[in-house]
């Protein structure tokens, strides 16, 4: 035979071999690890229970999208009848559902040893039977064990763990799971704010999407303000809880602030009014003020969680804006120039009417009118006061002032404001005080930065109706 040819059988024969090893049926060998809990899902778990060697017992209960964590101390594990809790608080939910994750990964094994102690778990479930489980606490070479117990209590499978998974169960462990946040939804959900000070009362709700202030005056609120303060206390969180055994109840009769904070829960099984206070006490030292905290289901008056004393920055309390003025929105006309028909104006001397034209001009004075729809309508306040009582109608013998009436296509009042020059302190030290126009409206005043305001008011007073 060729050369040639025994090669050519060579690779028939290779071929032939490879084929045969693709289609011949295996044995499919089974895995000496099988997952412990095959049966287990996390999301369908409700309530978590833990009891420890020692008699000291928590439990965290799922609410809308939080978990909430109750502690019982040993002393209190028995008689049930006589048990008080500590109070409810929100768990941090990576914790939670990190645990979860672990026993759903957990593949059995066969270690059969006997556990003289154990850490008890309970997890309830949405459906199905409520799922038992011994922890043994102590760990060897990095690994723990946990077993499945039956409802008579007898061992079903036994698992083993990363000890990670068991230190997270220590009882000592347990302060850690208590979220320190001081929101507990995202800032855009906030429907109303409240702050209350010695006698100053500010009270904001979200109607349609904006901010409106219903006290100490009504009027639209500055939404910058708002939500800056919403995201400073969502980013924000306490330094610490203090001990039960502290005697922080008796620190202070009246809080020298408190601070509420409302939103409405659209979870699928219920919807509710959620409110949580922030009741701020006396000053540790120069940095640190004590808190209360609490949270209530409005809608039947309960709480949620708390109360709870705790420690937290004094610099994150001094940032949310106590003075209502803060609050007030810093643009005096909230509305499109384009809505603005025609605009009265009163001085000292003379009363002039200026019209839109079908064009959407003002005619000769639509410069003029145009810096005052701007002055008006686009440029923020850098100072606003709260007048005691709303302006009075402007005096006949003002020739400073100038009253200005916008209106609309039907001649419906929009605004009626009153114009005056004015300065405000510079933002720089030491610098001379900044031009502006103080514009009042109704009980605010408002004082607008504006390069020679008398010229201005003087080139408004000068307008001539068309």
């Amino acid at each position: 035979m060729s050369r040639g040819a025994a090669l050519i059988w060579v690779l028939i024969a290779l071929i032939l071999g490879v084929v045969v090893w693709f289609t011949t049926p295996r044995t499919v060998l089974p895995s000496a690890s099988t997952q412990f809990l095959p049966d287990f899902s996390p999301a369908q778990v409700s309530q978590i229970e833990i009891a420890w060697p020692s008699g000291e017992a928590a439990r965290l209960s799922k609410s809308d999208s939080r978990w909430i964590l109750q502690s019982q101390s040993a002393k209190d594990a028995a008689p049930p009848a006589t048990a008080s809790a500590s109070p409810p608080w929100p768990a941090e939910s990576s914790r939670v559902q990190g645990l979860l994750r672990l026993i759903a990964e957990a593949h059995g094994g066969d270690d059969a040893r006997a556990m003289p102690t154990a850490i008890f778990l309970t997890l309830t479930r949405e459906s199905g039977d409520p799922i038992r489980l011994a922890i043994d606490p102590n760990t060897l070479g990095g690994t723990g064990r946990v077993a499945r117990l039956t409802t008579d209590g007898r061992v079903q499978s036994v698992a083993s763990v990363d000890e990670q998974f068991v230190r997270a169960l220590d009882a000592s462990a347990l302060e850690s799971w208590r979220s320190k946040d001081l929101l507990f939804w995202p800032p855009e959900a906030t429907t109303a704010f409240d702050s209350r000070a010695g006698t100053t009362t500010i009270e904001l709700a979200k109607s349609g999407g904006a901010w409106i202030m219903h006290a100490p005056i009504a009027i639209k609120a500055d939404t910058g303000t708002i939500e800056g303060s919403l995201l400073l206390l969502s980013k924000s969180g306490i330094d610490r809880f203090l001990p039960a055994s502290t005697p922080h109840e008796d620190s202070w009769n009246e809080p020298a602030r408190i601070i509420r904070l409302a939103s409405r829960s659209n979870a699928a099984a219920s919807r509710r009014d959620i409110e949580q206070t922030i009741e701020v006490g006396p000053a540790i030292d120069a940095s640190s003020r004590m808190v209360r905290l609490t949270a209530r289901d409005l809608s039947v008056n309960s709480i949620l969680w708390g109360p709870e004393v705790a420690i937290m920055n004094n610099a994150t309390l001094e940032a949310i804006p106590a003075s209502p003025s803060a609050f007030i929105s810093r643009i005096t006309l909230d509305l499109p120039a384009a809505d603005i028909a025609s605009i009265e104006i009163d001085s000292a001397d003379q009363h002039t009417i200026i019209k839109r034209t079908p064009g959407g001009t003002f005619g000769e004075a639509d410069a003029t009118i145009r810096d005052l729809l701007r002055l008006l309508g686009e440029s923020p306040a850098s100072q606003i006061r709260i007048l005691e009582s709303p302006a009075a109608p402007l005096p006949a013998a003002n020739t400073d002032s100038i009253r200005i009436r916008a209106l609309g296509a039907k001649s419906e009042p929009l605004g009626d404001f009153t114009l005056k020059p004015a300065s405000v302190a510079s933002k720089v030290s030491g610098a001379p005080a900044v031009p502006a126009i103080e514009v009042i409206d109704r009980s605010v005043a408002r004082s607008v930065p504006w390069q020679r305001p008398a010229d201005f008011l003087a080139t408004i007073r000068a307008i001539k109706p068309l």
